[in-house]
């Protein structure tokens, strides 16, 4: 059975790390839980560590400690991290100025569209029907 390819952003990976006060956290733990069982294969811009991290570290009580072994075990899940490239910052940079986001909300939108596959996103910012690839937002993740 092929793997279903996914891009998946930090809102929803976060999730996975720090569910206090955290919304649709089962639909976020069933993304990752697929992942790991071969059904989804996940893919993310490696920037994705970065803002996982910085979430982490910034917007939750988790110690220094559990952060390092969050980020662990992020690394762990063997996601199919996608390093920056001239043509994905092109295509993010076209994304960004078009609908006023940053680049780096842009960047998951347009690897989603480099892949040809989905984004599965909790941002509201991600889930405009005019990123050029089909979103679907956490809450409606099945």
């Amino acid at each position: 059975m092929a793997r279903r390819p996914v891009v998946v952003d930090a809102s929803v990976a976060v999730k996975w790390f720090s569910a206090v006060g955290e919304p649709h956290v089962p639909q976020a733990v069933d993304i990752m839980t697929r992942h790991v069982r071969g059904e989804l294969n996940l893919a993310a811009p490696d920037l994705l560590y970065y803002e996982v991290a910085n979430a982490l570290v910034r917007k939750t009580a988790l110690s220094d400690a559990k952060v390092r072994l969050s980020l662990r075990d992020l690394f762990a899940l063997g996601l199919e991290t996608v390093a920056t490239s001239a043509d994905l910052m092109a295509v993010s940079i076209k994304l960004a100025r078009r609908l006023n986001i940053t680049i780096y909300d842009a960047c998951y939108a347009a690897l989603a569209q480099q892949q040809g596959c989905p984004l599965v996103t909790a941002n509201p910012r991600h889930q405009s029907g005019a990123l050029g690839c089909e979103v679907i937002p956490l809450d409606k993740w099945r």
